[in-house]
């Protein structure tokens, strides 16, 4: 039920619709959910007039004013306007089953809701859709999806994700194709699984929905040591890892050649397995997978560059500190090296923390604890402040619910939250003695 629970002062419904009341209709279609609420206020002038129709306890209202780009200036009680959809399957590489008990309740919730992936950029692997829903998205070309493929081989698709709707995949994504949706695909590489002629097998079939298809990126699996009953899964060893970044580079090499894009990307984490040197920012083309990990790496470091550049050169002492995950810590170590050219009396140490709540194959910064991060700099010297990535936050919060307020007091250290973006941190480096002198 789409029930308003706010009404802006600037919607031209403002003084007629009230909160609490439920909208059932946008110009006579009745509206199920957010996809129909944005379909159907989709106008193609600047300036239409708009027909909704409310239910207020029980009594049906109909209203009708101009609206300006169809904004009607509504919140809602419930973003998606209905039930979010969990997620059905059983997946051998589900990182959430490898979390340990007793975290936070909604770290264990599993979305896979295809409207999440619209709004926010959610992959969803489409094994609960139904039929309605696929034909909902082609009717309303929903664009772009975000999927998760993993394999096109239906028999392994259903023993990977442990549901016998899995194997509908490549009927799904063709006719995406024919509807002329755009669809970013991923691909969970496990060794022993989807590697090796799997992966040719589903690399030949997504390229054949090119362009539908508009990017792929191949990430490893991500294994924590909490996997006690659960799929026997090996991680990457450097050889297959190096092995995994040559196949999937010569087929993107073929498709460059052929297509003009190599719509294959491996994920900056499957090169520090090989221990391969990242490629060059060409090879990202328009970074369309970068919230996937692919290419995170090479923007950071050219987004830094670009913005020392602009800097004067400073001589005043900065004594500080940050931390970062082992996968991280060469960037970082890079991007400090290049900033203290301009300021040779800096001290920025760099912490790298192992990840022990999760096991040493988690390196990703995004999963470091707070606990973590005391255990291993309790003692250490960290000068004025010490900066903590956003990505290891929620709310304020690390994953083991340690707080910032937490991790100063044990520490005895003020603690400065960087947006994970370079100009951001750059700023609060040199924030420690002057915000004025920056350019």
């Amino acid at each position: 039920m789409a029930k308003i629970k706010y009404i802006y002062p600037t919607s031209p419904f403002y003084g007629k619709v009230k909160k609490n009341d439920d909208l059932i209709s946008i110009n006579d279609k009745k509206i199920v959910d957010v996809l129909d609420y944005m379909f159907f206020t989709e106008t193609e002038n600047e300036r239409e007039n708009i027909k909704i129709e409310v239910n207020r306890k029980g009594e049906r209202l109909f209203f009708e004013e101009e609206v300006f780009e169809g904004d009607l200036r509504f919140e809602f009680e419930n973003f998606l306007m209905s039930e979010q959809r969990s997620c059905k399957n059983k997946c051998v590489f589900c990182f959430i089953d490898q979390l340990p008990k007793g975290m936070r309740k909604t770290l264990y919730y599993k979305d896979d809701d295809f409207r999440l992936s619209l709004l926010y950029g959610n992959y969803v692997t489409l094994t609960n859709a139904e039929e309605s829903d696929i034909d909902r998205i082609v009717s309303m070309r929903v664009s772009p999806l975000n999927i998760s493929v993993h394999t096109t081989n239906p028999e392994l698709r259903v023993k990977m994700m442990a549901n016998p709707n899995a194997s509908k995949i490549m009927e799904i994504l063709n006719r995406f194709k024919q509807a002329r949706i755009n669809m970013r695909c991923q691909i969970v590489l496990c060794p022993g699984l989807n590697d090796g002629a799997e992966l040719d097998r589903t690399m030949n079939d997504l390229k054949s929905l090119y362009p539908a298809v508009t990017s792929v990126s191949i990430v490893p699996v991500g294994l924590t040591k909490y996997r006690e009953g659960l799929y026997p899964l090996t991680s990457f060893t450097k050889d297959k890892a190096k092995e995994a970044v040559e196949q999937i580079n010569k087929f993107g090499d073929q498709c460059l050649t052929e297509l003009g894009t190599r719509l294959f990307y491996v994920a900056d984490e499957l090169f520090q397995k090989a221990e391969i040197s990242l490629p060059g920012y060409d090879y990202y083309e328009e970074f369309e997978q970068i919230e996937n990990g692919v290419g995170m790496v090479i923007s950071f470091a050219q987004e830094f560059m670009d913005v020392v550049r602009t800097l004067r050169n400073r001589e005043a002492e900065i004594n500080i500190s940050l931390v970062t995950g082992v996968a991280a810590t060469p960037l970082m170590k890079k991007c400090i090296n290049l900033l203290k050219v301009k300021a040779p009396n800096m001290n920025c140490r760099i912490y790298t923390i192992k990840n022990d709540f999760f096991g040493h194959d988690v390196t990703v910064t995004g999963l470091t604890t707070g606990q973590d991060i005391i255990n291993q700099l309790k003692d250490k010297p960290l000068g004025r402040f010490l900066l903590v990535p956003s990505a290891m936050l929620r709310d304020d919060s690390f994953l083991d619910d340690i707080t910032i307020k937490d991790v100063e007091k044990a520490l005895n250290v003020k603690i400065k939250v960087t947006n994970c973006s370079a100009e951001d941190l750059v700023d609060k480096i040199l924030s420690s003695y002057s915000r004025k002198k920056r350019c």
